[in-house]
């Protein structure tokens, strides 16, 4: 009986150390958002009508060494701005195209599908690297302890990250990690965009496929595409037109 219990205790601990590196976890994700309005028509004043903020759900699908961050479930709608005299209006559109970022922490590949004005596009790239430093400061979330972690991205903007060792992947939001654990609070720039976890979901995951629905191209490529698009528009509205570029 002694011998029965140790192997049945063995396997509970396999099985649980398995399920703690898959899952799904869902955030909450805030942008701040600074519109400038110039050259706008004389005695039109939207300053107060404008959003100062965005926020979406997402859900990241992950093992041991693959994500997949991708859209909430949510239904969100296109938002309508019209001066008092009707003269002018603006219109914040939303994608009907799922943004979906797929990372390999093994290989080092990362697969975003984008929409660039009602087209979809694949951009293949490679995933930057991030050097981490890791402090002692750490706190109690959604049951897990976590370590706080900074860094800076490409645009040297200061990158805070809580991760969770507990949860045994390299996975976090919006393309980050490279993390002993997964990132389950994050926050760019002083707080210009928030991320959050409201679940965490232990669990064996379906393959996670790599982003294929829409025009490959390399970043490079993508970026060329998204100048020569806003350029043609500029001529296209005398060059008085603007261009928000919003992602969340």
């Amino acid at each position: 009986m002694k011998n029965l219990f140790v192997i049945i205790a063995l396997f509970v601990t396999i099985q649980l150390s398995t399920a703690q590196s898959s899952g799904i976890i869902s955030y909450i994700s805030t942008q701040k958002l600074e519109i400038k309005m110039d050259d706008m028509p004389e005695g039109v004043d939207l300053s107060g009508m404008l959003p100062t903020s965005r926020s979406a759900t997402k859900e990241l699908i992950f093992n041991k060494n693959e994500s997949v961050y991708i859209d909430g479930k949510e239904e969100v709608e296109d938002t309508e701005f019209t001066s008092d005299d009707g003269s002018f209006k603006m219109v914040i559109m939303e994608s009907d195209v799922e943004s979906r970022l797929y990372n390999n922490y093994k290989t080092k590949l990362r697969v975003s599908q984008e929409d660039f004005m009602g087209k979809a596009f694949v951009i293949n790239e490679t995933s930057p690297k991030y050097n981490w430093k890791l402090t002692k400061e750490k706190i109690k979330f959604l049951g897990y302890e976590c370590t706080k972690a900074t860094t800076t991205n490409e645009e040297d903007e200061e990158i805070v990250a809580w991760f969770a060792p507990a949860i045994k992947t390299q996975a976090g939001p919006d393309g980050y990690g490279q993390l002993p654990g997964a990132i389950l609070m994050f926050s760019l720039d002083n707080g210009k965009i928030e991320i959050k976890a409201t679940k965490v979901d232990l669990k064996e995951v379906d393959k996670i496929e790599i982003p294929d629905d829409g025009k490959e191209v390399t970043g490079e490529e993508y970026e060329k595409i998204v100048e020569e698009k806003m350029k043609e528009m500029a001529k296209e509205y005398g060059g008085n037109g603007t261009i928000l570029e919003i992602r969340g």
